[in-house]
């Protein structure tokens, strides 16, 4: 398949995904302004045309780590940098990023082919992330795990390969005062310094294979996971979260927004060996999700980064032994907005 037509198919499923998105949030944001926001906390723009370009780095890691030893096998991609236009107008919302492959080094860090499918919806009330992620292709940053290995040279698993969905859904207590959109999707401007507590929960189902055995078996720890030798791995996850929500609102325009969650659950994890066959078992996990946002949000104007990163650690079958993935989004944004006085796309 050729470099256009994946890119098409990329952009046209994240149109769908995040114009069925924005149709949700605006649908919720409708609904709850009649319920009256605070205007002296929040000032609400999302009838302007908000435009923007931005440049972005997603990711996937998949770590694996065994408690008798200090250092954890951690794989990464070599995913591009993107950049790219969007814009806002009620409940359309669309980005269309590209990549930019002359700022990865391939020969160093190796190829990795994905596609990335994240949606973060910032409703009144509501926050609902979803995943939909497809990496194949990574590299080991610590290379000294691996035994008679030039340290010059990067360990790369070209044959790995982790597909990882799930959805999360965080409810927002004080969202008469405190919003997200701000920061995130630049409709809404936070006037006063604000905060909320969350809760949430998550579900979600990672898959990892290789060709060979994920521990390759010349790493120097010998019994590193048991020495069970395992190709395939699935895990799947439901955790109950809490955490709370911040707007520190500085002086002339500039702000910053933290929010934190975590929380505890359960997973059931299957792992699968050519030679010692499969082994499976339910275990506790521990999820966290990371929010920040900073810069500056004017009557007309926004510059700012965001990120937004998940983590996930699973017991494993093998005693003492966890798996971890993270999955992220960072951002940088520069935006305007635009007083329409006509209707748009059918829209007043």
């Amino acid at each position: 398949m050729s470099f256009w037509v994946k890119s098409f198919s990329i952009i046209f499923l994240n149109f769908l995904i995040w114009g069925r998105a924005q149709n949700l949030a605006y649908a919720q944001s409708v609904s709850e302004t009649k319920k009256k926001i605070d205007t002296n906390y929040i000032s609400d723009y999302h009838n302007e045309l908000i435009t923007r370009a931005f440049g972005s780095r997603k990711y996937t890691s998949y770590a694996l780590q065994d408690k008798g030893y200090a250092e954890r096998l951690r794989y990464l991609p070599n995913s591009p940098f993107n950049v790219g236009v969007g814009f806002n107008y009620k409940m359309i919302g669309i980005n269309l990023g590209f990549n930019s492959p002359v700022i990865n080094d391939t020969k160093i860090y190796g190829k990795t082919n994905f596609l990335d499918l994240q949606s973060h919806i910032y409703g009144r009330k509501l926050i609902v992330d979803f995943y939909l992620q497809r990496y194949k292709g990574f590299y080991l940053p610590n290379t000294q795990l691996i035994k008679n290995n030039n340290t010059n040279l990067i360990y790369l698993r070209p044959d790995l390969m982790i597909l990882n969905s799930g959805v999360e859904c965080q409810y927002l207590f004080n969202w008469r005062k405190f919003t997200f959109r701000g920061a995130f999707l630049q409709n809404e401007v936070q006037q006063k310094s604000a905060g909320s507590s969350i809760v949430g929960i998550y579900v979600g189902n990672i898959s990892v294979q290789g060709d060979s055995a994920l521990v390759p078996t010349h790493i120097k720890y010998l019994d590193f996971f048991n020495r069970f030798s395992f190709y395939h791995s699935n895990i799947r996850i439901a955790t109950l979260s809490f955490g709370y929500g911040y707007t520190v609102v500085l002086p002339h325009h500039f702000f910053i927004t933290a929010a934190a969650s975590g929380g505890l659950g359960i997973n059931n994890t299957l792992l699968r060996s050519r030679d010692q066959g499969s082994i499976s078992n339910f275990g506790s996990n521990v999820s966290g999700t990371m929010r920040i946002g900073l810069g500056y949000n004017a009557r007309r104007y926004f510059a700012g980064i965001h990120y937004v990163t998940t983590r996930s650690s699973n017991n494993s079958p093998i005693q003492y032994a966890r798996q971890e993935l993270g999955a992220g989004n960072f951002r940088i944004s520069l935006a305007h907005r635009f007083t329409m006085k006509k209707k748009l796309f059918g829209f007043y």
